[in-house]
């Protein structure tokens, strides 16, 4: 029986002791300096990147906005709705304003704007070329997919561009080398001459590899295979104790039935190419939002100076009649009286006119924000164009087949449809089962050496033999010809994927019907709003003409005791509120005008904005110009395969689109005896000014009334010329149409 030692029990409990301890103790390091400023006692905190990134000069150089109380604007700046858009496209690489104007009630509002809140949300210039260098998922390098492999639904949608897709049928190159080394003991009989008893070898293989699979799903292999063996086999069943072996292979694989033919196999580039088309459409869809909001801020902005204006004017006459009562020599309670309604009424139209300064100094903030311009630069925008008088007449058929036909939101829900049309095409591709047809041919060479500069014409096994000599002598050649079949039992997965693409089909179908009849609801109603304000418009113009006689009478009557205070306080109310919801009903006219193109899906044509790319790298034009050449020089194949369906009809024209209306003249029913005898001098009362406020003031003449038959108007397309530039991706053009699949 062993015994253990007691001084060897003792050190042992003494190391035990010494390592896991009584109580826990902080470690001990050497060379500790004790300088711990670089410790922080908490794990997160709030940081700020640090970032090279200059500001614009609109921000670094922008000034105090102006106020009620820091009333100085500078210099206004006469700006017409021609260069409001121009500059709007000229300064926005980030789309501002992308939010969808809307109508509340038959008032039409500008798109929210929440670029601060939701920067992601806005389009930009680049978003193209981001989506079309998206690279998808990158796959072991030199690795090419089974010749009859296919992918899910989920997997065809994922985010890659064409370039990407097309990866798909480049040559990979591959190559490996190994060096094996064996020292292996073999149980054969000690001293046997035939067979050493230890087993030494040195074995050195080397494979290099092009792989490329084509259009039609065949996969070409093109590889070289050579051996290096060395070992101690006796010479009695050995000629050379070491040898090369190389060999040159060729290999082909055809799918025959699943993943064979062009339509299966370029479906990954079609449906990259479609998710570029709904980008697109998607920026479109948010410029014309930004173009549209441009237009309706303009037209907010002509508003409130002309409810400035109009609150102005009201402020002036109200201040002339409450100096006109003060002097008058009355005594009595009633005179108290008409003096305090004569200054009530005086601060009524103060405050007015503060409340309209307000609004106008926000509406020139919001028109300023949309042409990416500085909060202040002591400018302060001013509308130089007058908005639309006229009966503006759009044809209900035929804006309703333009909406239908150019609206980018239907566009891209089409592009998705067909993507969800080509998705369940490929998905039945997967219920067929794989069988696979190959061909492989070798060409084989031994030698005692690899290679040399020039031939000996030694042939193996001789001392001095080449391998790569006897290989092009081609005295070795080896075939192989034969069939792969490999299925599931039941296709559980491939059924689901097909039932998935008809569920996911029917998804979109039902959306876009749907999507198609809220495009119809919402052009009825801009339709509505449209002839709405116009009539408003008349009868708030009736209503001022109307307001205005009456305050000229009642100032007479009064001057003749025959009409109380009461009457010329209250006419003169109700002329400055007609003045400016006349105002405000022509300024929403022509917002409706705006709105009713951007249902359409028209606002681009109407304005004469056209989308342009950027330019490309010089390498780019280089290598679409070979492919073109290659293209042309290649010969057209009438049999052999089926030619793709259709996937795209190209550009549809659009030069006839005018803006899809006809300006047609002034109502007829207009007609009359207060727009024959109406003109803008009856308002311009000259009562006492009130105290100066340095404050900006509308200068533009007002717009004629309505008078009867005018003159057409030019309601053709605007002459702003601006090209939006998209970025591109800098990946080579490519060569391969969606809409031909050649």
């Amino acid at each position: 029986m062993n015994r253990l030692h007691l001084p060897t029990l003792a050190l042992s409990l003494v190391g035990i002791a010494s390592l896991a301890g009584c109580q826990p103790r902080q470690p001990v390091y050497f060379g500790e300096s004790g300088d711990l400023s670089y410790y922080l006692d908490r794990a997160t905190s709030v940081e700020y990147p640090d970032v090279a990134l200059d500001s614009l000069d609109e921000v670094t150089q922008n000034g105090p906005p102006v106020t009620l109380r820091n009333p100085d604007f500078g210099q206004p700046w006469e700006l017409s709705l021609e260069d409001a858009i121009s500059i709007s496209l000229q300064n926005s690489k980030i789309i501002r304003g992308y939010g969808t104007p809307g109508l509340q009630g038959s008032l039409v509002a500008a798109g929210v704007d929440t670029l601060a809140n939701n920067p992601a949300g806005a389009g930009t210039t680049f978003n193209v070329a981001v989506r079309e260098s998206e690279p998808g998922f990158i796959a072991v390098p030199g690795q090419v997919s089974a010749a009859s492999s296919i992918t899910t639904n989920t997997g065809l949608e994922s985010q890659q561009g064409v370039e990407a897709a097309l990866a798909e049928f480049d040559t990979h190159f591959t190559a490996s080398m190994f060096l094996d080394k064996t020292d292996r003991p073999r149980n054969t009989i000690p001293a046997n001459p035939f067979a050493p008893t230890v087993f030494v070898q040195d074995a050195v293989n080397f494979q290099a590899q092009l792989a490329k699979k084509a259009a039609t799903g065949t996969q070409f292999f093109f590889r070289n295979v050579t051996d290096y063996t060395r070992n101690n086999n006796p010479a009695a069943f050995q000629p050379l104790s070491s040898w090369y072996t190389t060999a040159l292979e060729a290999e082909v694989r055809q799918p025959l039935l699943r993943g064979r033919g062009t339509a299966i196999n370029r479906m990954p580039v079609i449906i990259a190419r479609i998710g570029t088309d709904q980008e697109i459409a998607n920026l479109e869809s948010q410029l014309q939002n930004m173009v549209c909001n441009v237009e309706i801020r303009y037209w907010n902005l002509y508003s409130a100076y002309r409810s400035y204006e109009a609150a102005k004017v009201g402020e002036e006459s109200a201040q002339a009649t409450y100096r006109k009562v003060e002097t008058e020599s009355r005594l009595g309670a009633a005179a108290v009286i008409e003096l305090a309604q004569a200054r009530e009424q005086y601060f009524f139209f103060r405050t007015q006119r503060i409340q309209a300064l307000s609004d106008l100094l926000d509406a020139e903030n919001n028109l300023r924000w949309l042409m990416g311009l500085a909060n202040a630069d002591q400018r302060m925008l001013r509308p130089a164009d007058e908005p639309i008088s006229a009966a503006v007449q759009f044809d209900w058929w035929e804006s309703s087949d333009e909406a239908l036909t150019y609206r980018p939101e239907l566009r891209s829900q089409r592009w998705e449809l067909k993507k969800k049309e080509l998705q369940l095409a490929y998905a039945r591709n997967g219920l067929l089962p794989r069988l696979d047809a190959t061909l492989l041919y070798r060409w084989v060479g031994l030698g005692d050496d690899l290679v040399a500069a020039d031939r000996n014409g030694i042939n193996f096994p001789n001392a001095g033999s080449r391998a790569w000599e006897g290989l092009t002598d081609g005295d070795f050649q080896e075939a192989r010809i034969g069939l792969e079949l490999g299925m599931p039992i039941g296709f559980r997965r491939e059924l689901a994927n097909v039932r998935n693409a008809q569920v996911k089909l029917a998804r979109e179908r039902a959306r876009i019907e749907d999507m198609e009849l809220d495009v119809q609801r919402e052009l009825s109603a801009v339709f509505r709003a449209l002839e709405t304000n116009y009539e408003l418009a008349k009868d708030h113009l009736n209503r001022w003409i109307s307001a205005d006689e009456e305050v000229e009478a009642r100032r007479s009557q009064r001057e003749f005791e025959d009409a109380t205070l009461d009457e010329v306080l209250d006419v003169e109310r109700r002329r400055a509120q007609a003045r400016v919801a006349y105002y405000q009903a022509l300024a929403e006219y022509n917002k409706c005008i705006a709105l009713l193109h951007r249902r359409k899906g028209t606002t681009l044509q109407y304005c004469n904005v056209q989308f342009g790319e950027g330019p490309w790298p010089e390498k780019a034009y280089s290598d679409a110009m070979d492919r073109a050449r290659g293209r042309s020089a290649a010969r057209e194949l009438n049999f052999g395969y089926r030619e793709p369906a259709v996937v795209t009809h190209g550009n549809v024209g659009m030069d006839n689109v005018g803006p899809g209306s006809e300006m047609i003249y002034a109502d007829p029913a207009m007609e009359g005896e207060y727009y024959e005898e109406w003109s803008p001098e009856m308002i311009s009362p000259e009562p006492t000014p009130a105290p100066p406020m340095p404050t900006p003031e509308f200068t533009a003449p007002m717009p004629e009334a309505y008078r009867g038959p005018q003159p057409q108007v030019d309601y053709g397309v605007r002459r702003t010329s601006v090209e939006m530039p998209v970025e591109p991706s800098g990946l080579p053009v490519n060569s391969l149409r969606s809409g031909t699949g050649q």
